[in-house]
């Protein structure tokens, strides 16, 4: 199934490329401080799926009268053709937040091409979180400096009545009879209360699913910084500032905090792993002089 859909989006892009081409050209140009005679397109090869993005990577052999080069690009087709175009607005915002951090090495690949409901984005290098090879700590450190670089350090309202329609749905649903719901909407409301005079001041916009593989990490050897870190497929990405941070920062981490608890019911792993998090969440807000609330 995976070579079919590998064999058709391959199809897909021989008919579509020429829509691209000045990217080569311009990409070649940068590369050899000449701009080619020509440029031709002798071969594309669709090589692996980004985690459960949807995102495949892509190489494309180039003939120009340098020889031959070959570049990467990514490529994602949505359901719909105004998911596409929704999902640009999206990578738009993304790309202008962190821009500000660029010095930091976050980034996200840039849009080159979109016809219909496929995006063409800049091509990646590196690994998804998850397979990087980067130790632990670190990687979680500058996962959290990326989110932190794209949440800014804005101090809007926090929209909380969300979370306790969310809290109290939630609830509704558990196997449990009525009394004990009751109970645990008390508590649950009164832990929330607690956490909305805390955090009533440090809304920002939420990427929406972040999770781990929406994080890739390239080591650039030679360069500075080393390794960058790139975000990508902000589909879910709302840019309204009325969300509590931490909402993103959960949602990194929920498969892991099931995963961890069958195996380890204090969490060891875990705690560690939120602090090397956090850490660097705060080091970017520390630039000024902001901190995420203990």
């Amino acid at each position: 199934m995976a070579d079919e859909i590998a064999s058709r989006l391959q199809q897909t892009l021989v008919t579509i490329v020429e829509g691209f081409s000045d990217y080569f050209i311009n990409s070649l140009e940068n590369s050899h401080n000449q701009t080619p005679e020509f440029v031709k397109v002798t071969s594309i090869k669709v090589e692996k799926k980004l985690g459960t993005t949807g995102i495949r990577l892509v190489k494309v052999g180039l003939e120009s009268n340098f020889g031959y080069d070959e570049r990467a690009i990514a490529v994602k087709i949505f359901s719909q053709k105004n998911s596409a175009l929704d999902v640009i607005k999206k990578i738009n915002v993304l790309e202008n937040r962190l821009s500000v951090y660029k010095h930091e090495g976050f980034s996200t690949p840039g849009v080159i091409f979109f016809s219909g409901p496929i995006v063409v984005f800049e091509g990646l290098n590196g690994d998804v979180f998850r397979e990087s090879k980067i130790p632990r700590p670190q990687k979680y450190k500058l996962a959290g400096k990326a989110l932190s670089a794209f949440h800014g350090t804005g101090e809007g309202q926090v929209w909380f009545e969300k979370y306790f329609l969310l809290i109290n749905r939630a609830i509704e649903r558990l196997p449990i009879d009525e009394e004990n719901k009751s109970k645990l909407q008390k508590v649950m409301s009164n832990s929330l209360k607690v956490t909305e005079k805390a955090c009533q001041r440090s809304a920002s916009l939420t990427f929406g699913d972040f999770h781990p593989g929406n994080v890739i990490f390239d080591i650039r050897i030679g360069q500075k910084p080393l390794i960058w870190t790139h975000l990508i497929d902000p589909e879910f990405l709302d840019h309204e500032v009325q969300h509590d941070r931490l909402e993103d920062i959960c949602n990194f981490f929920a498969v892991e905090l099931v995963d961890n608890y069958r195996k380890d019911a204090n969490l060891t792993k875990l705690k560690m792993n939120i602090r090397s998090f956090i850490s660097g969440y705060n080091e970017i807000l520390a630039m000024k002089n902001k901190r995420l609330a203990d």
